[in-house]
């Protein structure tokens, strides 16, 4: 298995395995490309939501698809809000029927979230994305059964994700750039300070929770 893994980004690295999330044109992914696909809030279209969800499901399918999302609830995005829990609830029934993770985004919407995740019965691992917010909540995610992803924040020492990332089990991470600049060698290294382990223990960590989650 490649060594770094980025579990959420929307460019390739040239090195690791790099998840590429595709939140339009969705039939890029007969590229071959690993991916994941879903639809984001902020990109619903309010005059064909149901179109959407049916060109995702029309590739969801593919072997390299290896997830649903980034797909959720943002209370920052003009995108009506209940257009929004209608989507997002559509595609935990599709992950679920798919059997393939979900990649969670969600601004400041955790408890409607984590409503929606319980009321349609996700029976998928579950990954918020781009963590940071604190460890208490970090703590609630995880004792829900749920996944957390850290990126670029952890680069900010003064981060809610730096706090929070030490106060959750090893096996309950992964780490992403989304759409940073910084390479995932990076916040690779950081999270290993963070955490005080060693680089390549955290690699092996990470290729683990990997393998479990999307078994692969």
């Amino acid at each position: 298995m490649d060594a770094y893994i980025d579990i959420h980004t929307h460019k390739q690295s040239a090195t690791g395995l790099s998840v590429i999330n595709r939140h339009e044109d969705f039939a890029q992914a007969l590229d071959g490309v690993t991916c994941s696909l879903g639809v984001h809030p902020w990109y619903i279209q309010a005059d064909a939501p149901d179109t959407q969800l049916a060109n995702l499901r029309q590739y969801a399918a593919l072997p390299n698809v290896i997830a649903i999302g980034e797909c959720g609830l943002d209370k920052a995005t003009d995108t009506d809000w209940q257009l929004q829990g209608r989507v997002f609830a559509a595609q935990i029934a599709l992950a679920n029927e798919l059997n393939k993770p979900l990649v969670i985004h969600c601004v400041r919407a955790y408890e409607e979230v984590l409503d929606i995740l319980h009321d349609s019965q996700v029976a998928v691992p579950v990954i918020f994305h781009g963590f940071n917010k604190n460890a208490q909540l970090a703590e609630r995610l995880i004792n829900a059964g749920y996944y957390l992803s850290f990126g670029a924040a952890l680069l900010n020492e003064g981060s809610y994700a730096a706090k929070a990332l030490t106060h959750i089990p090893l096996e309950r991470i992964f780490l992403e750039t989304d759409d940073s600049a910084v390479p995932i060698e990076q916040i690779y290294e950081t999270a290993a300070g963070w955490l005080k382990t060693g680089k390549d223990a955290l690699i092996l960590q990470l290729q683990n929770n990997f393998s479990r989650v999307f078994n692969i």
